[in-house]
């Protein structure tokens, strides 16, 4: 099936952004590798890279202590305010008083 029509739309009819008119040109940057640099395992560095120096090793510190958290938030839950929108948080005791 050949269908007809512009670039400049999508399948859809929605303008597409940008129609590249050219066709980029791909340049290569590679070179083939010689026997001697397969043999040796050289690695060559350009000078235009730039070198990082690794973190520096630091003494193991523990985490500080949460499970404190867990335990507060077992004595509430999370709830729809009654008309509204938004959510609530209210103690277990009162969620029968929730819809009311």
């Amino acid at each position: 099936m050949i269908v007809k029509g512009s670039m400049s739309y999508d399948i859809h009819g929605r303008k597409r952004k940008k129609v590249r008119k050219t066709t980029k040109k791909v340049t290569n940057k590679w070179q083939k590798a010689t026997k001697s640099d397969i043999n040796s395992n050289k690695t060559t560095k350009s000078s235009k890279q730039t070198t990082y120096p690794s973190a520096k090793v630091k003494e193991y510190q523990t985490p500080e202590d949460t499970s404190y958290k867990k335990e507060i938030s077992k004595q509430y839950t999370v709830s729809i305010a009654y008309n509204k929108g938004a959510y609530q948080v209210i103690p277990k005791k009162e969620v029968k008083d929730i819809g009311k």
